[in-house]
């Protein structure tokens, strides 16, 4: 029963292992998606149009608009979402582009 109980350990602690390094190459992209669209933050919404060009879709809501860009990528597909406020500066966004 002893080299059971020894497999079975060592089996768990290379999954949590695993899970580990997944994460922090997540947390890295994630980190890397957030620098790359940070410079965006409290400018004009067409420095982003002059990058990225016009949205995939526009949802207006109260004082703000949202732009979506949605990217078709080899493995998924992505989008990233920026808040717009009546004025046409940029006050937020969201990303599942991670790559």
């Amino acid at each position: 029963m002893q080299p059971l109980k020894k497999i079975i350990a060592l089996i768990i602690i290379s999954l949590l292992s695993s899970c580990t390094i997944v994460a922090e190459k997540r947390n890295e992209k994630v980190d890397k998606e957030t620098r790359f669209l940070s410079p965006f933050l409290n400018n004009p919404d067409k420095d982003l149009i002059s990058r990225f060009g016009q949205p995939t879709k526009t949802i207006k809501e109260a004082n703000q608009e949202i732009y979506i860009y949605e990217i078709k990528g080899k493995i998924f597909d992505c989008q990233r979402k920026f808040i717009v406020d009546n004025k046409k500066i940029v006050s937020g966004f969201e990303s599942t582009c991670w790559d």
